[in-house]
C-alpha cells in the first residue's frame, strides 16, 4: 500500500502562541520542546520531521501539538494499528527521500508515494504486542 492510503499528513504549526509552562506536551524534530496551552490533535499520531531531523520518528498517543519542523498524522485505523505503522515507519531511513538543498527537508507527496508491506490487521496485532515488551527492553 501507499503510505498517503494509510494515513494523512498534517503540517505542525508554530507554536509561539500557546507556549505555557506546563499542559500538552509540544513536539519538535526531536521530542518534547515545551508545554503548551492547547493540543492541535487529541489522537494517536505518529510525528515525522519535515525540517532537519527527518530520520526521528515519534509516536505520540495523547493531546499534543507539533512545531511547524514535523508533520503528524491521522491514521487509518480501518487498515492499519497507529502504533503497528510507527512499527514499521521507525525502520524507514527517510534521510534517502531527503529533498532539501542545505538543510534536510521532506514533502508531504514524497511521503504519500512510499510502499509499505501491511500485514493482516491481526498479526499487526500480536507485532504491536511483541513489539512494545522488545521496544521497552531496548530503551
Amino acid at each position: 500500500m501507499l503510505l498517503g492510503e494509510l494515513l494523512t499528513i498534517k503540517y505542525g504549526k508554530n507554536q509561539s502562541k500557546v507556549v505555557a509552562d506546563s499542559g500538552y506536551p509540544i513536539y519538535g524534530t526531536g521530542g518534547i520542546i515545551s508545554y503548551s496551552k492547547d493540543y492541535l490533535y487529541d489522537g494517536p499520531s505518529i510525528l515525522i520531521g519535515r525540517k532537519g531531523s527527518i530520520e526521528n520518528v515519534q509516536y505520540v498517543d495523547k493531546p499534543f501539538w507539533c512545531v511547524d519542523t514535523t508533520f503528524y498524522t491521522i491514521v487509518n485505523e480501518d487498515l492499519v494499528i497507529p502504533k503497528y505503522l510507527f512499527y514499521k515507519l521507525s525502520l524507514i531511513d527517510f534521510k534517502i527521500y531527503d529533498e532539501g538543498t542545505t538543510i534536510p527537508s521532506l514533502r508531504t507527496d514524497t511521503l504519500n508515494k512510499i510502499k509499505i508491506k501491511i500485514h493482516s490487521y491481526e498479526m499487526q496485532q500480536h507485532i504491536v504486542d511483541i513489539g512494545g515488551i522488545l521496544w521497552k527492553l531496548n530503551k
